[in-house]
């Protein structure tokens, strides 16, 4: 006898579905890839017997790997002559694919029904919010680093902002000469806070997916990174030189919806 029926499903961005309701074509925003999605709603009405079963959402990449589950959980269920909606707004998933995903429904661990969405890019705005961008450009370092089991593992970090992205050198190996923001290269996520000018409290903090920079892309950042640096002795070039095959670079795109 089957656990239940799926009689309806979505899973869409949580701004699309208060513009456009449940009935929305499915649509998972990233700024990058691979980095954490924007707030969306994985939607399912179940007809199932009366009392606790586990259920599960499995979302399925395009290359056939499970992006990301919500649960297996129990739910408790109205029964067959009732429709039981359960909503899950996902704040923590990262995606590495783009393209058409499968999101797969579970009950009691067999699978019921299944519905499609894309994940898409989202275009990446010149200007972040007003209060963010001051925070960056009134103030000469940012808090940079990454969560680690619930608290924020950063240190103090020079950069560059341009664009609506942030750009800071690391060194690989742990070294007294550069700093080593926590993470880097390796992270696909980090922790940026702003702080007050000329205050060691924070402003705004905010996750901003990396993408670690080479060839020519690492070259032009260099340059920017090696102009900004306060404490620099000697001229630019000096210090690509020394960053080079030590230190990677990062382009950090704040993951804030404007």
């Amino acid at each position: 006898m089957p656990a239940g029926e799926l009689i309806f499903a979505n899973v869409l961005d949580v701004r699309q579905r208060a513009a456009e309701g449940d009935m929305a074509d499915g649509l998972v925003y990233v700024v990058a890839i691979p980095a954490r999605a924007f707030p969306f709603a994985a939607l399912r009405d179940w007809k199932a017997p009366t009392g606790l079963l586990a259920e599960e959402v499995q979302l399925i990449a395009p290359s056939g790997t499970i992006a990301h589950r919500v649960g297996p959980s129990p739910r408790h269920m109205l029964g067959s002559m009732d429709l039981t909606r359960v909503e899950t707004v996902v704040e923590d998933a990262v995606f590495e694919e783009l393209g058409g995903y499968v999101a797969s429904f579970l009950l009691s661990g067999k699978l019921l029904g299944q519905t499609e969405f894309q994940v898409v890019l989202q275009a990446v705005p010149e200007r972040l919010p007003k209060e963010i961008e001051d925070g960056l450009r009134k103030s000469d370092v940012v808090w940079v680093g990454v969560e680690y089991e619930g608290k924020d593992v950063t240190i103090p970090a020079w950069f560059v902002y341009r664009q609506g992205k942030i750009y800071v050198l690391s060194s690989v190996q742990p070294s007294l000469d550069e700093q080593t923001v926590p993470g880097l290269p390796e992270a696909k996520e980090a922790v940026v806070i702003t702080r007050r000018k000329y205050r060691e409290t924070s402003l705004d903090r905010f996750r901003a997916s990396v993408r670690v920079l080479e060839g020519a892309e690492w070259d032009q950042a260099a340059g920017l990174l090696a102009d900004r640096r306060r404490s620099r002795v000697g001229p630019p070039q000096e210090s690509i030189k020394r960053w080079r095959g030590s230190c990677a670079i990062a382009e950090l795109t704040p993951l804030i919806s404007v």
